[in-house]
């Protein structure tokens, strides 16, 4: 089988990430208890803004490259619409790879539980958003 994914998807996918991360993470929705669980400041997470934005931008890339090969896949074996496709794409990537990932690390993890919580709900919208607009784009 020949796997066709759209870079406009890929590159709109992987910039829908930033996005979410960002308004997830903002003030006005989930930054001040992620940064009070994390142990940090806004000034210093300002601080280390600059230094981590490629290594976001390049994860945020891959991770979009990587759910475009998986809901192409998805979607010629369930034959379902692409937009269905990129939803379960995304929620079972979330279930099965990212949730369960951050769940095994914070139970291990000391710090709050909220932060937990915070980073499960960041993944699975930033998945659920980003499986939409790349299978939007595989019509």
């Amino acid at each position: 089988m020949h796997a066709s994914i759209s870079i406009w998807g890929v590159i709109l996918g992987g910039l829908s990430a930033m996005v979410v991360g960002a308004l997830w993470y903002s003030p006005v929705l989930f930054g001040k208890p992620w940064a009070k669980a994390m142990g940090t400041t806004e000034k210093e997470m300002a601080k280390a803004r600059a230094r981590l934005m490629p290594i976001l931008i390049a994860v945020s890339l891959l991770t979009a490259l990587v759910m475009s090969l998986f809901v192409v896949y998805f979607q010629n074996f369930t034959r379902d619409s692409w937009l269905m496709s990129g939803f379960d794409t995304a929620v079972l990537a979330w279930f099965g790879f990212a949730g369960t990932a951050l769940v095994a690390h914070g139970a291990w993890d000391p710090r709050p539980k909220d932060l937990l919580y915070i980073n499960l709900g960041n993944r699975l919208v930033t998945l659920l958003v980003m499986g939409l607009i790349i299978s939007a784009f595989l019509n």
